[in-house]
């Protein structure tokens, strides 16, 4: 259970989800020309998990101290799994990474970008060490890596299969893909900022300037919300956009997206404790994936309206 815990396993579990439900309700259900047979589509989700969860541990391994402090009762390294057998760990997962991404780069006919783990691996380092301490741009890459599991696997099982006579229709399939990978950066944009007023006291005490720190949980907040703002004005569009035509889409998005989004600003201004912006966090958290599920739902409605 402690190593579960420490791979934060229910996002694992939500990127192999994401995965799957683009494979099964896109490009399956829309017979979308693509490469990868169900074995080597299973290795890329092998290797997106396996990048987050290696991302997890490192980030853990240089937030010792800060966590003694943010939150010492749901530590993991030093009091369930020592710091060499995370470093281990770490080491087999990025292995595990590289393996099953070279296997579906090779399956997909571009060798050459096996080395895409390892540039993933190299900037998860780099912001466990540095870029998360730096205001903003820690926030941006992790979320830029959040986003990329949900275009990344499409990208190589569809793009290699473009020709001139369905290039329209994969190229409109991979605009719905990156619309959702857009939905997914933007909301942990969000989340992030959120952890970062939640942590504010053990970042300061280890000198991070994140934004939460510099800004104060006054004015965070503010930050906060015009992102948020920016985010119901894109789910808003859709909304208004579907109404006539998608009644069923459109009643989910307007109760499942919007409405959390709106009660997700209203804690948001309400927050002052940590505790306030750790329940915060999950909103946004739960919008994520109601946001993703919306595949579901838009499939569904195809298959009623069809």
């Amino acid at each position: 259970m402690a190593f579960l815990k420490l791979i934060r396993w229910p996002n694992l579990l939500m990127i192999a989800f994401v995965q799957y439900l683009i494979r099964f309700s896109l490009i399956e259900y829309l017979n979308v020309p693509h490469v990868l047979d169900h074995l080597n589509y299973f290795f890329g989700v092998v290797c997106s998990v396996s990048l987050a969860a290696a991302g997890y541990i490192i980030n853990d391994l240089h937030d010792l101290e800060t966590d003694k402090i943010n939150k010492p009762q749901r530590r993991v390294i030093g009091t369930k799994i020592s710091e060499t057998s995370a470093k281990q760990l770490y080491l087999g997962l990025n292995i595990l990474a590289l393996t099953t991404g070279y296997l579906i780069s090779k399956a997909s006919g571009m060798p050459s970008l096996w080395m895409l783990p390892l540039v993933a691996i190299g900037i998860l380092y780099f912001y466990a060490i540095s870029l998360k301490k730096i205001p903003f741009v820690g926030n941006f890459v992790v979320s830029l890596l959040t986003a990329l599991p949900v275009i990344l696997v499409a990208f190589f099982d569809l793009l290699p299969g473009l020709n001139p006579e369905n290039q329209d229709f994969v190229k409109e399939v991979m605009r719905i893909i990156s619309a959702y990978a857009l939905f997914a950066f933007w909301t942990n944009l969000i989340r992030e900022m959120v952890k970062d007023a939640e942590d504010i006291k053990g970042d300061k005490k280890q000198g991070y300037s994140t934004l939460a720190v510099i800004l104060g949980k006054e004015q965070i907040r503010f930050v906060i919300l015009f992102f948020t703002i920016v985010l119901i004005s894109f789910t808003g569009f859709y909304n208004y956009y579907l109404f006539s035509s998608d009644k069923l889409s459109s009643w989910y998005i307007l109760l499942a997206i919007n409405a959390p989004i709106l009660y997700f600003m209203y804690s948001i201004m309400a927050a002052k404790t940590s505790k306030d912006f750790k329940g915060s966090s999950s909103i946004i958290k739960i919008i994520m994936l109601t946001g993703i599920c919306s595949m579901l739902v838009f499939t569904l409605s195809s298959i009623i309206n069809s």
